[in-house]
């Protein structure tokens, strides 16, 4: 049974408990993240969540690894750009889960941040920066988000630069947690066989957040994103072009439709079997890589195909990129396509079923667009209620040409190619 509470100190928490499951996952959600910071602390979403592991009052560092080695679970965070997520997977057995939930909470409001442990943390996050800059793939989803959004907000990187996170004092970061963390919003997510009303007297006894916004009449960033089409050909140091072509969902979704775009992407780039996998890379052998994806903000989305290829092979393969689209927006999409989608999408929610983990995020999303909290066999439902005609509508909505954001990103390209591909993507 799936149970929402919103306590008085405007805590939220989601549970789904299953005594037959063997892990439970526990997940804290703060309203924090690159879109939250300023010129004076940007980056400070990310180095805060690295800094929640370097003690409490309760646990030092070591103890707080320790804690987690010995159960054979986990205790990770991330940032994006719209939270901050601290979360831990336990074996359900030898009060494992209570264990977590001691430190889970320890950590979200009673974090110490040592001096000593400041300055050591800020070096492991200014060389994660610099790993990441040296990572082709991150590099291209940040300068796609340049490429496509006249949002600072959305547009800046998710750990800052390392002269950014080198200008943060340890006085920023303990304020900021302060707000953001100790009595920003929350949302808790819990998962698997778990005890429920341990966790709604720990979360009833948390410090006073922020009131949760209901994510259908209330957000953070109301104003929409400022979407930009247009071809923007990037010369980079790395030695493949990666091609991206994007396009801008006019948001929000309604459930159904977030359903439908997941049987979509299947059809057109998500799966082994779908277009551009079997033409760029089974028929043409042109990249290794070639997927598509959708991203949700609060005042953004998009749905992107992506590709890498040789340099000698970047204009062909924009042009295929390019016929295959334009196929998917000027061809009807086959009964057979639409069915082995459909079963694709369903067989993935089953076996997130067996994944707490999943299940945890799955809550959390679906609270942070505005959906119904569902169980996996009402999730399946809504899966198997999809009808072709509700593809084909998707496809008119999103896939217009005019809304389209095109990306090479790689080695210089000589003068014609670029002539070419601005061409391929009138």
């Amino acid at each position: 049974m799936i149970e929402k509470t919103v306590f008085d100190n405007n805590v939220v928490l989601i549970t789904e408990s299953d005594s037959s499951s063997r892990t439970a996952a526990l997940g804290f959600w703060f309203a924090a993240g690159s879109r939250y910071e300023n010129k004076e602390n940007r980056g400070i979403s990310h180095l805060t969540e690295h800094l929640l592991f370097k003690g409490t009052e309760k646990l030092n560092t070591r103890e707080t690894a320790l804690t987690f080695d010995r159960m054979g679970g986990f205790v990770n965070a991330f940032t994006e750009r719209e939270n901050v997520c601290l979360y831990s997977v336990v074996p359900s057995l030898n009060g494992n889960f209570e264990t977590a939930c001691s430190c889970l909470f320890d950590m979200c409001e009673n974090c110490t941040f040592p001096e000593d442990e400041f300055s050591k943390e800020k070096n492991v996050v200014k060389s994660e920066i610099l790993s990441l800059d040296d990572d082709s793939d991150e590099s291209a989803l940040d300068e796609l988000a340049r490429s496509v959004w006249d949002d600072e907000t959305l547009t800046r990187t998710i750990g800052g630069s390392v002269k950014e996170v080198d200008s943060l004092s340890l006085e920023k970061v303990r304020a900021f947690y302060a707000e953001y963390f100790v009595h920003g919003e929350l949302v808790i997510v819990a998962a698997g066989k778990i005890d429920a009303e341990l966790l709604k007297k720990k979360a009833s006894l948390l410090s006073l957040h922020k009131k949760v916004p209901d994510y259908k009449t209330e957000f953070h960033f109301t104003k929409p994103a400022v979407w930009k089409s247009g071809v923007n050909i990037v010369k980079t140091r790395f030695l493949q072009s990666q091609i991206f072509a994007t396009f801008q969902i006019e948001g929000p979704l309604t459930e159904k439709e977030s359903y439908a775009l997941c049987i979509l992407d299947a059809i057109a780039g998500g799966t082994m079997s779908s277009r551009l996998f079997q033409t760029l890379r089974e028929k043409h052998g042109l990249c290794y890589s070639v997927y598509s994806f959708f991203t949700f903000y609060e005042n953004a989305y998009l749905w992107s195909s992506y590709v890498t290829a040789d340099k000698d092979n970047a204009l062909q393969t924009v042009e295929l990129l390019m016929e295959e689209l334009r196929n998917l927006r000027e061809e009807k999409i086959s009964d057979e396509e639409f069915e082995n989608a459909k079963k694709h999408i369903c067989g993935e929610e089953i076996m997130g079923s067996c994944d707490n983990e999943y299940i945890m995020k799955r809550h959390q999303k679906n609270l942070s667009l505005g959906f119904p909290l569902r169980s996996t066999e009402e999730v399946l439902e809504c899966i198997r209620n999809i009808e072709k005609s509700d593809i084909i509508s998707l496809i008119e909505k999103i896939f217009r040409k005019e809304k389209m954001n095109l990306l090479v990103y790689g080695p210089s390209l000589s003068s014609r190619v670029k002539k070419e591909i601005l061409c391929l993507a009138k």
